[in-house]
Protein backbone atom coordinates (compact mmCIF):
# COMPACT_ATOMS: atom_id res chain seq x y z
CA UNK A 1 0.00 0.00 0.00
CA UNK A 2 1.56 3.15 -1.03
CA UNK A 3 2.02 6.40 0.86
CA UNK A 4 -1.28 7.82 0.41
CA UNK A 5 -3.52 5.48 1.28
CA UNK A 6 -1.37 4.57 4.49
CA UNK A 7 -1.77 8.58 5.00
CA UNK A 8 -5.38 7.85 4.54
CA UNK A 9 -5.94 4.92 6.55
CA UNK A 10 -3.74 6.56 9.83
CA UNK A 11 -5.88 9.46 9.57
CA UNK A 12 -9.38 6.98 9.72
CA UNK A 13 -7.77 5.72 12.80
CA UNK A 14 -6.83 8.82 14.31
CA UNK A 15 -9.74 10.71 14.16
CA UNK A 16 -12.10 7.51 15.40
CA UNK A 17 -9.77 7.43 18.06
CA UNK A 18 -10.33 10.92 19.16
CA UNK A 19 -13.79 10.97 17.98
CA UNK A 20 -14.08 7.86 21.13
CA UNK A 21 -12.41 9.62 23.55
CA UNK A 22 -13.73 12.89 23.23
CA UNK A 23 -17.30 11.04 23.63
CA UNK A 24 -16.13 8.98 26.59
CA UNK A 25 -14.43 11.87 28.54
CA UNK A 26 -17.52 14.36 27.81
CA UNK A 27 -19.97 11.22 29.10
CA UNK A 28 -17.78 10.37 31.89
CA UNK A 29 -17.35 14.19 32.93
CA UNK A 30 -20.74 14.82 32.78
CA UNK A 31 -21.82 11.85 34.55
CA UNK A 32 -19.55 13.11 37.65
CA UNK A 33 -20.99 16.56 37.24
CA UNK A 34 -24.81 15.23 37.32
CA UNK A 35 -24.29 13.41 40.44
CA UNK A 36 -22.84 16.37 42.26
CA UNK A 37 -25.72 18.98 41.30
CA UNK A 38 -28.09 15.84 42.38
CA UNK A 39 -26.39 15.27 45.58
CA UNK A 40 -25.78 19.05 45.87
CA UNK A 41 -28.93 20.44 44.44
CA UNK A 42 -29.70 23.02 47.81
CA UNK A 43 -26.14 24.08 47.78
CA UNK A 44 -26.59 25.38 43.90
CA UNK A 45 -30.31 27.15 44.57
CA UNK A 46 -28.96 28.66 47.90
CA UNK A 47 -25.77 30.27 45.25
CA UNK A 48 -28.33 31.31 42.76
CA UNK A 49 -30.59 33.35 45.15
CA UNK A 50 -27.61 34.93 46.69
CA UNK A 51 -26.60 35.80 42.80
CA UNK A 52 -30.07 37.10 42.32
CA UNK A 53 -29.75 39.25 45.60
CA UNK A 54 -26.98 41.04 44.59
CA UNK A 55 -28.37 41.73 41.24
CA UNK A 56 -25.58 39.47 39.12
CA UNK A 57 -28.41 37.41 37.32
CA UNK A 58 -31.80 38.37 36.78
CA UNK A 59 -33.77 34.97 37.68
CA UNK A 60 -33.09 31.84 39.86
CA UNK A 61 -33.26 29.76 36.85
CA UNK A 62 -30.17 31.81 35.59
CA UNK A 63 -28.19 31.60 38.34
CA UNK A 64 -28.39 27.99 38.71
CA UNK A 65 -26.89 27.68 35.28
CA UNK A 66 -23.71 30.56 36.32
CA UNK A 67 -23.17 29.05 39.37
CA UNK A 68 -22.59 25.90 38.06
CA UNK A 69 -21.17 26.63 34.86
CA UNK A 70 -18.43 28.97 37.61
CA UNK A 71 -17.80 25.75 39.99
CA UNK A 72 -17.72 22.76 37.52
CA UNK A 73 -16.78 24.78 34.31
CA UNK A 74 -12.59 25.03 35.74
CA UNK A 75 -13.22 21.34 37.03
CA UNK A 76 -12.73 20.12 33.45
CA UNK A 77 -8.84 21.05 33.26
CA UNK A 78 -8.75 18.91 36.55
CA UNK A 79 -10.75 16.06 35.10
CA UNK A 80 -8.19 15.88 32.20
CA UNK A 81 -5.50 15.74 34.24
CA UNK A 82 -6.92 12.72 36.29
CA UNK A 83 -8.37 11.07 33.47
CA UNK A 84 -6.23 10.71 30.17
CA UNK A 85 -4.35 7.78 30.74
CA UNK A 86 -7.68 5.46 31.54
CA UNK A 87 -9.91 7.81 28.99
CA UNK A 88 -7.29 6.70 26.10
CA UNK A 89 -7.69 3.30 26.97
CA UNK A 90 -10.91 3.16 26.74
CA UNK A 91 -11.06 5.21 23.96
CA UNK A 92 -8.57 2.90 22.20
CA UNK A 93 -11.00 -0.38 23.07
CA UNK A 94 -13.95 1.12 21.57
CA UNK A 95 -11.99 2.33 18.15
CA UNK A 96 -10.27 -1.31 17.98
CA UNK A 97 -14.09 -2.97 19.05
CA UNK A 98 -15.56 -0.78 16.27
CA UNK A 99 -12.96 -1.99 13.88
CA UNK A 100 -13.08 -5.60 14.34
CA UNK A 101 -17.17 -5.34 14.53
CA UNK A 102 -16.98 -3.43 10.54
CA UNK A 103 -14.00 -6.12 9.80
CA UNK A 104 -11.49 -3.59 8.92
CA UNK A 105 -8.93 -5.56 10.71
CA UNK A 106 -9.41 -8.23 8.63
CA UNK A 107 -9.48 -6.18 5.44
CA UNK A 108 -5.98 -4.40 6.77
CA UNK A 109 -4.26 -7.56 6.94
CA UNK A 110 -5.82 -8.81 3.70
CA UNK A 111 -4.10 -5.52 1.94
CA UNK A 112 -0.75 -6.77 3.65
CA UNK A 113 -0.68 -4.07 6.10
CA UNK A 114 1.09 -4.96 10.13
CA UNK A 115 -1.24 -4.55 12.54
CA UNK A 116 1.38 -2.84 14.54
CA UNK A 117 0.79 0.62 12.42
CA UNK A 118 -2.64 0.57 13.85
CA UNK A 119 -1.38 0.49 17.40
CA UNK A 120 1.74 2.94 16.61
CA UNK A 121 -1.13 5.57 15.24
CA UNK A 122 -3.21 4.85 18.63
CA UNK A 123 -0.12 5.60 20.52
CA UNK A 124 0.67 8.53 18.76
CA UNK A 125 -2.91 10.27 19.68
CA UNK A 126 -2.07 9.03 23.13
CA UNK A 127 1.09 10.64 23.28
CA UNK A 128 -0.58 14.37 21.38
CA UNK A 129 -3.53 14.12 24.53
CA UNK A 130 -0.76 13.73 27.39
CA UNK A 131 0.90 16.80 25.79
CA UNK A 132 -2.38 18.81 25.38
CA UNK A 133 -2.72 18.06 29.13
CA UNK A 134 0.53 18.90 30.17
CA UNK A 135 0.22 22.20 28.56
CA UNK A 136 -3.43 22.55 30.79
CA UNK A 137 -1.44 21.69 33.42
CA UNK A 138 1.60 24.63 32.89
CA UNK A 139 -0.67 27.43 31.72
CA UNK A 140 -4.26 27.01 32.82
CA UNK A 141 -4.66 24.95 36.18
CA UNK A 142 -2.13 27.07 37.93
CA UNK A 143 -4.44 30.04 37.00
CA UNK A 144 -7.48 28.50 37.86
CA UNK A 145 -6.70 26.85 41.42
CA UNK A 146 -7.63 29.09 43.24
CA UNK A 147 -11.30 28.25 41.97
CA UNK A 148 -10.80 24.45 42.27
CA UNK A 149 -9.94 24.39 46.29
CA UNK A 150 -13.75 25.93 46.74
CA UNK A 151 -15.80 24.06 48.20
CA UNK A 152 -20.09 24.19 47.72
CA UNK A 153 -20.36 26.18 50.99
CA UNK A 154 -17.70 28.83 49.57
CA UNK A 155 -20.24 28.80 46.67
CA UNK A 156 -22.70 29.39 49.16
CA UNK A 157 -21.31 32.42 50.63
CA UNK A 158 -20.29 33.84 48.30
CA UNK A 159 -16.45 33.95 48.79
CA UNK A 160 -13.62 32.30 47.42
CA UNK A 161 -11.95 29.38 50.23
CA UNK A 162 -10.58 31.82 52.91
CA UNK A 163 -9.34 29.98 55.46
CA UNK A 164 -6.95 30.31 58.70
CA UNK A 165 -3.59 29.50 58.57
CA UNK A 166 -2.30 27.06 61.60
CA UNK A 167 0.97 27.55 63.25
CA UNK A 168 3.43 27.04 60.38
CA UNK A 169 7.49 26.72 60.11
CA UNK A 170 9.09 28.02 56.78
CA UNK A 171 12.50 27.20 55.41
CA UNK A 172 14.24 29.89 57.98
CA UNK A 173 12.21 28.67 61.04
CA UNK A 174 9.83 31.64 61.40
CA UNK A 175 6.94 30.56 62.57
CA UNK A 176 4.32 32.23 60.16
CA UNK A 177 0.05 32.09 61.53
CA UNK A 178 -2.88 34.51 60.11
CA UNK A 179 -6.65 34.68 60.67
CA UNK A 180 -7.22 34.14 57.19
CA UNK A 181 -5.66 33.67 53.70
CA UNK A 182 -7.65 34.37 50.25
CA UNK A 183 -6.33 32.37 47.68
CA UNK A 184 -8.36 34.54 45.18
CA UNK A 185 -6.64 37.92 46.63
CA UNK A 186 -3.42 36.45 48.10
CA UNK A 187 -4.12 38.52 50.99
CA UNK A 188 -3.22 37.72 54.78
CA UNK A 189 -5.23 39.18 57.51
CA UNK A 190 -4.26 39.37 61.07
CA UNK A 191 -1.16 37.93 60.46
CA UNK A 192 1.61 36.95 63.21
CA UNK A 193 5.17 35.59 62.38
CA UNK A 194 7.80 34.50 65.20
CA UNK A 195 11.50 34.87 64.35
CA UNK A 196 13.59 32.82 66.42
CA UNK A 197 17.10 31.78 67.07
CA UNK A 198 19.40 28.71 66.71
CA UNK A 199 17.89 27.53 69.52
CA UNK A 200 14.32 28.06 68.69
CA UNK A 201 13.32 30.19 71.20
CA UNK A 202 11.25 33.48 70.14
CA UNK A 203 13.09 36.65 69.79
CA UNK A 204 10.73 38.91 67.76
CA UNK A 205 7.35 39.18 66.78
CA UNK A 206 5.69 40.64 64.00
CA UNK A 207 2.12 41.08 63.44
CA UNK A 208 -0.27 43.58 60.91
CA UNK A 209 -3.71 43.55 60.16
CA UNK A 210 -3.00 42.32 56.74
CA UNK A 211 -0.24 41.64 54.33
CA UNK A 212 -0.04 40.91 50.36
CA UNK A 213 2.55 38.78 48.70
CA UNK A 214 5.62 40.15 46.68
CA UNK A 215 6.63 37.42 44.29
CA UNK A 216 9.41 39.32 42.55
CA UNK A 217 11.07 39.85 46.48
CA UNK A 218 9.57 36.49 48.24
CA UNK A 219 8.11 38.91 50.85
CA UNK A 220 4.99 39.70 52.42
CA UNK A 221 4.30 43.51 52.69
CA UNK A 222 2.58 44.26 55.47
CA UNK A 223 -0.18 46.76 56.42
CA UNK A 224 -0.38 48.25 60.06
CA UNK A 225 2.85 46.26 60.69
CA UNK A 226 5.06 46.75 63.54
CA UNK A 227 7.74 44.38 65.49
CA UNK A 228 8.42 43.69 68.93
CA UNK A 229 11.62 42.15 69.76
CA UNK A 230 11.34 40.03 72.55
CA UNK A 231 13.69 40.56 75.89
CA UNK A 232 15.98 37.10 76.51
CA UNK A 233 14.90 37.28 80.33
CA UNK A 234 11.81 37.97 82.61
CA UNK A 235 13.93 40.32 83.91
CA UNK A 236 14.57 42.01 81.24
CA UNK A 237 10.41 42.34 80.71
CA UNK A 238 10.41 43.53 83.87
CA UNK A 239 12.67 46.38 83.45
CA UNK A 240 11.96 47.29 79.76
CA UNK A 241 9.36 50.25 78.89
CA UNK A 242 6.18 48.98 77.10
CA UNK A 243 7.20 50.75 73.61
CA UNK A 244 11.15 50.57 73.89
CA UNK A 245 11.56 47.33 71.61
CA UNK A 246 8.69 47.98 69.02
CA UNK A 247 9.55 49.72 65.65
CA UNK A 248 7.49 49.46 62.35
CA UNK A 249 7.91 46.77 60.26
CA UNK A 250 6.49 46.79 56.59
CA UNK A 251 7.77 43.78 55.40
CA UNK A 252 8.50 39.61 55.68
CA UNK A 253 11.03 38.03 53.74
CA UNK A 254 10.02 34.08 53.95
CA UNK A 255 9.71 31.65 51.44
CA UNK A 256 5.99 30.24 52.53
CA UNK A 257 4.14 32.17 49.98
CA UNK A 258 0.99 31.35 48.52
CA UNK A 259 2.02 28.76 46.60
CA UNK A 260 3.19 26.75 49.98
CA UNK A 261 0.30 28.16 52.43
CA UNK A 262 -2.42 26.40 49.76
CA UNK A 263 -0.25 23.39 48.96
CA UNK A 264 0.06 22.53 52.72
CA UNK A 265 -3.35 22.81 53.34
CA UNK A 266 -4.71 21.14 49.86
CA UNK A 267 -2.82 18.65 48.66
CA UNK A 268 -3.93 18.60 45.84
CA UNK A 269 -3.57 22.11 44.63
CA UNK A 270 0.13 21.59 44.74
CA UNK A 271 -0.50 18.89 41.36
CA UNK A 272 -2.00 22.24 39.72
CA UNK A 273 1.06 24.25 40.07
CA UNK A 274 3.02 25.10 36.80
CA UNK A 275 6.83 23.39 36.76
CA UNK A 276 8.40 26.88 37.65
CA UNK A 277 6.13 26.85 40.81
CA UNK A 278 6.93 23.52 41.77
CA UNK A 279 10.80 24.30 41.37
CA UNK A 280 10.47 27.19 43.54
CA UNK A 281 8.84 25.34 46.30
CA UNK A 282 11.69 22.96 45.58
CA UNK A 283 14.17 25.29 46.27
CA UNK A 284 12.79 26.92 49.06
CA UNK A 285 13.64 23.97 51.13
CA UNK A 286 11.77 22.76 54.41
CA UNK A 287 8.88 20.72 54.55
CA UNK A 288 7.99 21.57 51.15
CA UNK A 289 10.98 20.19 49.22
CA UNK A 290 9.79 16.62 49.08
CA UNK A 291 6.52 16.98 48.65
CA UNK A 292 7.53 19.70 45.31
CA UNK A 293 10.17 16.94 44.32
CA UNK A 294 7.31 13.98 43.94
CA UNK A 295 5.38 15.83 42.10
CA UNK A 296 7.78 17.57 39.68
CA UNK A 297 8.68 13.73 39.21
CA UNK A 298 5.10 12.30 38.89
CA UNK A 299 4.52 15.09 36.24
CA UNK A 300 7.19 13.98 34.66
CA UNK A 301 7.11 9.95 34.09
CA UNK A 302 2.92 10.36 34.53
CA UNK A 303 2.49 10.36 30.56
CA UNK A 304 5.03 7.72 30.40
CA UNK A 305 3.13 5.48 32.54
CA UNK A 306 -0.17 6.52 30.92
CA UNK A 307 1.13 5.35 27.06
CA UNK A 308 2.87 2.19 28.65
CA UNK A 309 -0.71 1.24 29.78
CA UNK A 310 -1.94 2.23 26.98
CA UNK A 311 0.42 -0.26 25.06
CA UNK A 312 0.08 -3.25 27.18
CA UNK A 313 -3.68 -3.31 26.73
CA UNK A 314 -3.77 -2.49 23.03
CA UNK A 315 -3.10 -6.41 22.49
CA UNK A 316 -6.46 -7.33 23.88
CA UNK A 317 -8.34 -5.96 21.27
CA UNK A 318 -5.80 -5.86 18.12
CA UNK A 319 -7.11 -9.64 17.70
CA UNK A 320 -6.51 -11.17 14.14
CA UNK A 321 -9.43 -13.84 14.70
CA UNK A 322 -13.07 -12.82 15.59
CA UNK A 323 -13.57 -12.91 19.52
CA UNK A 324 -15.98 -11.87 22.00
CA UNK A 325 -14.99 -8.26 22.38
CA UNK A 326 -16.63 -8.29 25.60
CA UNK A 327 -14.65 -10.47 27.38
CA UNK A 328 -11.52 -8.90 25.93
CA UNK A 329 -12.64 -5.06 27.47
CA UNK A 330 -13.60 -7.16 30.57
CA UNK A 331 -9.91 -8.32 30.77
CA UNK A 332 -8.28 -5.14 29.54
CA UNK A 333 -10.04 -3.42 31.95
CA UNK A 334 -8.52 -5.96 34.67
CA UNK A 335 -5.79 -5.11 33.99
CA UNK A 336 -5.38 -1.18 33.16
CA UNK A 337 -7.26 0.02 36.29
CA UNK A 338 -5.74 -1.55 39.34
CA UNK A 339 -2.00 -1.08 37.43
CA UNK A 340 -3.02 2.94 36.58
CA UNK A 341 -4.26 3.33 40.08
CA UNK A 342 -1.03 1.21 41.52
CA UNK A 343 1.40 3.89 39.35
CA UNK A 344 -0.68 6.59 40.72
CA UNK A 345 0.19 5.98 44.16
CA UNK A 346 3.69 5.00 43.65
CA UNK A 347 4.04 8.36 42.09
CA UNK A 348 2.15 10.27 44.78
CA UNK A 349 3.79 7.97 47.93
CA UNK A 350 7.33 8.63 49.61
CA UNK A 351 9.34 5.52 49.47
CA UNK A 352 11.59 5.58 52.16
CA UNK A 353 15.03 5.63 51.81
CA UNK A 354 14.39 6.63 47.56
CA UNK A 355 14.44 9.89 46.24
CA UNK A 356 11.33 10.93 44.63
CA UNK A 357 12.18 10.85 41.00
CA UNK A 358 13.75 7.20 41.32
CA UNK A 359 10.67 6.17 43.48
CA UNK A 360 7.99 7.83 40.59
CA UNK A 361 10.02 5.69 38.02
CA UNK A 362 9.90 2.08 39.39
CA UNK A 363 6.12 1.87 37.87
CA UNK A 364 7.32 3.41 34.70
CA UNK A 365 10.65 0.59 34.82
CA UNK A 366 8.57 -2.78 35.65
CA UNK A 367 5.92 -1.35 32.45
CA UNK A 368 8.32 -0.62 29.87
CA UNK A 369 9.35 -4.41 29.57
CA UNK A 370 5.97 -5.93 29.71
CA UNK A 371 4.38 -3.41 27.28
CA UNK A 372 7.52 -3.99 24.81
CA UNK A 373 7.16 -7.56 25.22
CA UNK A 374 3.23 -7.54 24.53
CA UNK A 375 3.48 -5.81 21.23
CA UNK A 376 6.16 -7.43 19.82
CA UNK A 377 4.34 -10.31 20.71
CA UNK A 378 0.80 -9.47 18.92
CA UNK A 379 0.04 -11.53 16.02
CA UNK A 380 -0.01 -9.53 13.30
Amino acid sequence: MGPALMGILARHVASRFLWNFAALFGALYLFGVGIDVVISTNKFLEAADLAVRQGLVQSRLMGFVVMLLDFHGPRIFQFLQFMVGMVSVGAMGFTLSQMHRARELTAIMAAGIDLRRIAYVVLLMALGLNLVQLASQEWILPRLAPKLVRTHADMVEGRGSAFPVPLSRDASGKLLQASTFDPTTGRLTGLTVLERDERGRARTRISADAARWDAVREVWVLEGGKAIRLPDSPQARATTEAGEFERPADEVATNLGPESILTRRFRIYGQMLSTPQLLELRDGGGPDRTLAGRLLASRILGPLVNLLVLAAAIPYFLLREPCGMLGQSLRAAAFAVPVSITALTLTAVPLSGLPPLLGAAIPAALLLPWAAWRLSALRS
